[in-house]
């Protein structure tokens, strides 16, 4: 009796099947990865409070209410934050990061915009990115410090910041131009101390005139009650 051969017939139409799975499944993982990306990059541009405090600045000389329309946020007369408050009490406007930081212990936003007012028109635009303060309140640490001299007359934003190696604390803007701050530490090699530095730079129609530097004597609150 012959040997009957049974032959399994593949149905054509589960691959095909199956291949779309596939495909679904994999167009289905791009797009949630699209929508986080786009939601990441909307939440950064969100919080660029460099470019906020820059829209804002450009409208020095007019009222609050129009610097605000033209920059798209809405300006606060107060901070949820108290000690933010007590930063801000020379200014009656600011706009702050929704997203938070800690600085020696103290919650505060990752960066804050004051903005200054007289007889109805914004004065002046100043930008603190406290971030930088987060793992030392100090500033920024470097190795060594900073040689001024390098900083000349002329120099771009930009070129500055490429020669100090990190962004400024804080960037303050009027109607004569801008100031940007930079604060870092380091350790000196010969007494084995801690030392902070502000360096200062002003820019007249966008390239730098003068370069100052203060030493921040941080300890000295410390070694007295008054």
């Amino acid at each position: 009796m012959a040997e009957e051969i049974i032959t399994e017939h593949k149905d054509p139409s589960k691959r095909k099947i199956s291949w779309k799975a596939i495909g679904i499944i994999a167009g289905v993982v791009v797009l949630i990865a699209a929508v986080i990306t786009g939601i990441i990059l909307v939440s950064n541009w969100r919080n660029n409070g460099s470019a906020y405090a820059k829209r804002l600045s450009e409208q020095i000389g007019v009222s609050a209410e129009t610097a605000q329309k033209y920059a798209h946020v809405s300006l606060l007369s107060a901070s949820s934050y108290a000690c933010v408050n007590m930063a801000a009490e020379d200014y009656p406007y600011l706009f702050e990061s929704p997203r938070k930081t800690e600085v020696l212990g103290v919650t505060i936003p990752q960066w804050v915009i004051y903005i200054g007012e007289k007889n109805n028109t914004v004065t002046d635009v100043i930008y603190y990115d406290y971030r930088q303060l987060q793992r030392y309140g100090n500033g920024v640490k470097l190795d060594a410090k900073i040689e001024t001299q390098g900083i000349t007359a002329g120099m771009s934003p930009e070129a500055v910041r490429e020669y100090v190696g990190f962004e400024p604390l804080c960037t303050a803007f009027s109607a004569q131009g801008f100031t940007e701050t930079y604060k870092y530490y380091f350790k000196d090699q010969n007494t084995g101390n801690t030392v902070s530095y502000f360096v200062r730079v002003a820019y007249d129609d966008g390239i730098s005139k003068e370069t100052t530097e203060e030493e921040v004597l941080f300890i000295l609150p410390l070694l007295s009650e008054r």
